[in-house]
């Protein structure tokens, strides 16, 4: 699933020059696994290494299916900024389809210091208490 040549060097191309431009500027640019190639994490490693001083923005849940904790293990350690997406809680406050709290874990031992950011997408509609819930998994996970 790695990106075709002239996908991939287009690509480094691109944000070759937008990291230029920005970093003129004192701006640091984040690519996120988001669609296309960056669901992938053998691609998402491939671009962050090929273009000098572009960072990640690690998304808990955006990976192609079956690649989500390939893409933690392989990709923490990239990470400037996160979105931990939540869609629904049990329970006990735990999301069904991803660890936040073990995310969490592997991203401060992957010495991650940055920014918590949350990323609700409650089915129920609830934002706030998506929210509030996303930020107790955070910090159970940071040992809170």
């Amino acid at each position: 699933m790695q990106a075709p040549g002239d996908v991939f060097e287009t690509i480094v191309q691109g944000y070759t020059g937008l990291v230029a431009r920005a970093g003129e500027k004192g701006i640091e640019i984040l690519m996120e696994n988001h669609w296309g190639p960056s669901v992938v994490p053998a691609n998402v490693v491939r671009i962050i290494e090929a273009v000098e001083g572009l960072g990640l923005l690690f998304d808990s849940h955006n990976w192609a299916p079956g690649m989500q904790e390939e893409g933690w293990k392989t990709c923490a350690k990239y990470a400037r900024s996160t979105h931990f997406k939540t869609f629904s809680f049990d329970e006990d406050g735990n999301e069904p389809t991803v660890d936040i709290p073990a995310v969490v874990r592997l991203l401060a031992a992957e010495g991650y210091d940055g920014c918590w950011g949350v990323e609700s997408c409650p089915e129920n509609g609830d934002e706030y208490g998506a929210v509030e819930k996303t930020i107790a998994l955070i910090r159970r996970g940071l040992g809170e």
